[in-house]
């Protein structure tokens, strides 16, 4: 079984548009765009889905060592945005 997060897409679409990601979506998956060796790839989802946690890894890492949004400042938007149980 793969792991799920409490984020859905819109919330992440939402963080990577406010640090200046582009989103398209195509046909089999989503792409963030903010320069030619700064994109993302995500499988196809729609905003109410929740995003994997692989992905919400992988987007924590990219925005860290790219230096566009530290680990703090996304953990406390993964803390903002989860869902009570």
């Amino acid at each position: 079984m793969t792991a799920v997060s409490d984020i859905t897409f819109a919330d992440l679409r939402r963080l990577l548009e406010r640090v200046g990601y582009r989103h398209e979506h195509f046909d089999r998956g989503e792409i963030f765009h903010l320069s030619k060796d700064r994109e993302l790839y995500y499988r196809s989802y729609r905003d109410r889905d929740y995003v994997l946690a692989r992905d919400i890894v992988k987007t924590r890492s990219f925005l860290d060592d790219w230096g566009q949004l530290d680990a703090a400042d996304f953990d406390a938007f993964l803390e903002s945005t989860t869902k009570p149980a």
